[in-house]
């Protein structure tokens, strides 16, 4: 009787040691994993990401974990896709054998080790003409009768699947459908947290994320495989810039493939900053782990060090990046030589003003070293994502060169240069009046020279109350450095205009340029 007892008590306090947190509790545990998918072919590629995946699972790492992510793109293949149960149903894979082995093997890890498990995979889904006619979608179904998503799949501590998302922006993902209005995926954790989630380029769009904080929700999972782009748009950039403006608790798993652009994990508290985040220059499977407050204590910043991997500048080289078309930008160089500098350009009817002031070394400078050029620079129009989709953009920032010509703007010096920070601002103001409605998202953006954001508790960034002006809605925006640095590669007011997507791209911004000479020599 005694060792049933003891064995019994042992299962007990087992079972609780993998659910530290609970409703009263004033954080929860995540983990967020950053991803190499395996190299073989075919089926064994698939077996031996699940087996990477379980054992992350099941590793010391992740013992106190609540919720595990894992990227996008990183387990199975369409060639090797699986139905997967609805939400309504309350199936556990682990308990069926209409789902393939990898789903059925991570649900039954889920159960082992009491986690709720965040996985992305390519699902297939039978198609009828009944589903679509009740869903008031007239294209018609494919010849085989399936339909294939890009589908993040959440599992809770028994197995079972509580969520399920469809991506609705692929990028240029040949033979993926979407649903034909986007899913908002929300479900309730044990620990008392809601969540929402979507997947990857989501994010540039207004839905289904700012759908998700309309419902209410404080804490977002986001797996993705993305393509990182000078100068606004690297991984990290981008999730702690959308974090950070809607002060939300962000976990983000990013497929791991420096070759390829892409990198990218983190784990984000809003307005207190990031907990942990890492930008690889090499391939890695690393788990990041973070204590992350509940929604309502989110307020006051953190002041350790959140990066997980530490890289140089020239170790940063291995990761290859994107380039926004910067070239029809209205831009002007930054003049080193002068201490202080104060100009206004223009793009359209966007104006921002630019003041500065700095410090230049030219004793750095020696054989063989360079530096990067700064250019203020204004952007107000329509551009591609690479002939996926268009959408409406603005930006008043400080961007940087490695030689006086523009084309040269949003890339980097190659491996053989020594690369040398003479220029040392110690303040920086961009200012600029912004339109101001609900389909206008702008936030502070910025990056360093090994391709991570700027912690923004180091910065002031201020967006004032709207004003009217000939019936249209506007406000002021400011972003301020107050620490003097040498290292910025990016230092901007970035924005979304979701009422241009789908327009026709802006070509040319030569106009703009010129009326911005105009200005400023009258």
């Amino acid at each position: 009787m005694r060792r049933k007892f003891a064995l019994l008590l042992l299962a007990t306090i087992i079972a609780l040691s993998h659910q530290i947190s609970t409703p009263e509790s004033s954080h929860y545990v995540a983990g967020v994993v950053e991803f190499t998918s395996d190299k073989k072919i075919g089926v064994q590629r698939v077996q031996a990401n699940m087996e990477a995946y379980k054992e992350i699972i099941a590793s010391e790492e992740a013992k106190n974990v609540d919720i595990l992510v894992f990227p996008e793109a990183t387990l199975n293949t369409k060639s090797f896709s699986t139905f997967v149960p609805h939400p309504d149903d309350e199936i556990a894979p682990c308990d069926g054998e209409n789902f393939e082995f990898f789903l059925r093997n991570i649900s039954c890890s889920a159960r082992t080790h009491k986690k709720y498990i965040v996985i992305n995979l390519t699902e297939k889904h039978l198609c009828t003409e009944e589903e679509q006619e009740a869903l008031n979608d007239d294209r018609p179904c494919a010849e085989n009768g399936l339909s294939y998503y890009n589908t993040n799949v959440v599992m809770n501590r028994n197995g079972t699947v509580v969520s399920r998302y469809r991506k609705f922006h692929p990028f240029g993902e040949t033979g993926i459908n979407t649903t034909i209005t986007a899913d908002i995926s929300i479900f309730t954790t044990d620990f008392g947290v809601t969540f929402g989630h979507f997947i990857c380029f989501d994010i540039l769009f207004d839905d289904p994320p700012l759908k998700l904080l309309e419902a209410g929700v404080k804490d977002i999972i986001f797996p993705s495989l993305w393509y990182s782009e000078l100068p606004y748009l690297t991984a990290v950039q981008t999730q702690y810039m959308w974090a950070w403006k809607h002060n939300v608790n962000f976990l983000g798993a990013g497929g791991n493939n420096p070759n390829t652009r892409s990198t990218g994990s983190g784990i984000f508290a809003g307005r207190k900053g990031p907990l942990t985040y890492v930008m690889a220059s090499t391939t890695m499977r690393k788990l990041l782990v973070a204590n992350v407050p509940k929604a309502h204590t989110l307020e006051g910043p953190y002041t350790h060090d959140p990066v997980a991997v530490k890289s140089t500048e020239e170790q940063m080289l291995n990761l290859r990046l994107l380039r926004d078309f910067v070239d029809i930008y209205t831009t002007k160089l930054v003049d080193v030589s002068k201490k202080k500098g104060s100009e206004k350009l223009c793009f359209d009817t966007l104006c921002c003003d630019f003041n500065y002031e700095l410090i230049f070394d030219d004793s750095l400078l020696t054989n063989g070293s360079d530096y990067f050029r700064y250019r203020m620079a204004v952007f107000d129009g329509v551009r591609s994502y690479y002939n996926v989709e268009t959408g409406g953009v603005f930006s008043c920032g400080l961007i940087t060169c490695p030689t006086d010509d523009l084309e040269s703007c949003a890339t980097r010096f190659d491996a053989s240069v020594n690369v040398v920070n003479p220029v040392t601002f110690t303040s920086i103001k961009i200012s600029g009046t912004f339109p101001s409605n609900p389909h206008i998202l702008t936030m502070p953006n910025t990056l360093d020279n090994v391709i991570l954001p700027i912690d923004y508790n180091k910065l002031h960034y201020e967006e004032c109350e709207e004003r009217i002006v000939d019936g249209e809605s506007y406000k002021d925006i400011t972003l301020e450095l107050i620490i003097p640095r040498n290292d910025i590669r990016t230092f901007a007011i970035y924005g979304r205009n979701f009422e241009k997507d789908g327009q026709n791209v802006t070509t040319s911004g030569a106009s703009s340029s010129v009326l911005a000479s105009t200005l400023m020599f009258l």
